[in-house]
C-alpha cells in the first residue's frame, strides 16, 4: 500500500515557493492500477518522482508497505521506474540490457538468467534478446525498459506516460500486456498519462489531478459517468 499523508513537494525560485504539489492525502492499495491523470504542468510526474524521493523540498511523507520513503534505498526491490525515454544502453544487447539491474545486485548468474528469459517471455520479447536497441523499434525498445524495470520483481511499478511515444496500434496491445502483468507480478502499479481512453482501459481507480490537487478519485464506470465520453481536449479544458 502507498499512503501519502499531507504531502507538499515545493521548489524555491528566488526565495520564493513554489508548490507543485499541495498536502496531497490518499491510499493506493495493493495490488491497484492507479491511474494518474490531468493537464500538462498539473504535478502528475512530479507525483511520482517524489515516491522516489526526487524533485524539490517537501512536508509531510509517503508510506510504501509501511515504511517511509525516506528509508528506502535503491538497492532495496521496492520501486521499477519506466518513463517515457527508453534510456536502454545503446552498446548493450537486450538481454544485457534487462540484467543490467540484477548485475548491480550481484545476482548469481542462474537465477539472473531464468529472470531475464521469463520477463522477456511474458511481454514477448524472448525473441530480440540477442540484438541491440538500435534495430528495435519504438514499440519494443519500450517493452525492453518495462522489462528491466520488472526483472527486480519490484512492490510497486512507476509508470510516467510510457506509451506516449508508441504507435497507436501497438500501444493497444501493450495495454493488455500491462494489465496481465498487474496481475501476474502482484505489483501495485502507478500509471501516468493524458490519454483518457488508456485511463479507463488500464485503470482500476482514476485519480483526476489538477493544478497540484486532486479533483476526485473514481472507478472507470464513475469516470464516464461524471465526464461523459468526451476527448481529452475537451476533457481537460474544463477541469
Amino acid at each position: 500500500m502507498i499512503e501519502f499523508i499531507d504531502f507538499t513537494c515545493y521548489y524555491m525560485l528566488k526565495k520564493e515557493k513554489i508548490s507543485v504539489l499541495e498536502n496531497i492525502s490518499l491510499q493506493v492499495e495493493e495490488g491497484d492500477f492507479f491511474v494518474i491523470t490531468g493537464p500538462s504542468g498539473c504535478g502528475k510526474s512530479t507525483m511520482l518522482k517524489s515516491i522516489l524521493g526526487l524533485g524539490g523540498y517537501y512536508s509531510g511523507n509517503i508510506i510504501v508497505n509501511g515504511r517511509s520513503f525516506e528509508d528506502i534505498s535503491g538497492k532495496d526491490n521496492v520501486f521499477g521506474y519506466v518513463s517515457q525515454e527508453y534510456s536502454l544502453y545503446p552498446s548493450m544487447t537486450i538481454y544485457e540490457n534487462i540484467a543490467f539491474p540484477l548485475r548491480v545486485m550481484h545476482t548469481p548468474h542462474e537465477e539472473l538468467d531464468a529472470r531475464v528469459r521469463d520477463v522477456a517471455k511474458r511481454l514477448k520479447i524472448d525473441w530480440l534478446l540477442t540484438r541491440k536497441p538500435k534495430h528495435l523499434s519504438g514499440g519494443q525498445q519500450q517493452l525492453v525498459a518495462i522489462a528491466r524495470a520488472l526483472v527486480r520483481n519490484p512492490e510497486v511499478l512507476l509508470m510516467d506516460e510510457p506509451l506516449s511515444n508508441i504507435d497507436p496500434k501497438l500501444r493497444i496491445k501493450i495495454r493488455e500486456l500491462l494489465r496481465e502483468i498487474n496481475k501476474d507480478y502482484r505489483c501495485t502499479v502507478l500509471f501516468v498519462t493524458h490519454d483518457i481512453p488508456e485511463a479507463l482501459q488500464l485503470g482500476r481507480h482514476i485519480m483526476v489531478f489538477g493544478e497540484g490537487q486532486i479533483e476526485r478519485i473514481v472507478t472507470p464506470e464513475e469516470f464516464v459517468r461524471i465526464y461523459g465520453n468526451r476527448d481529452y481536449i475537451n476533457f481537460f479544458g474544463e477541469l
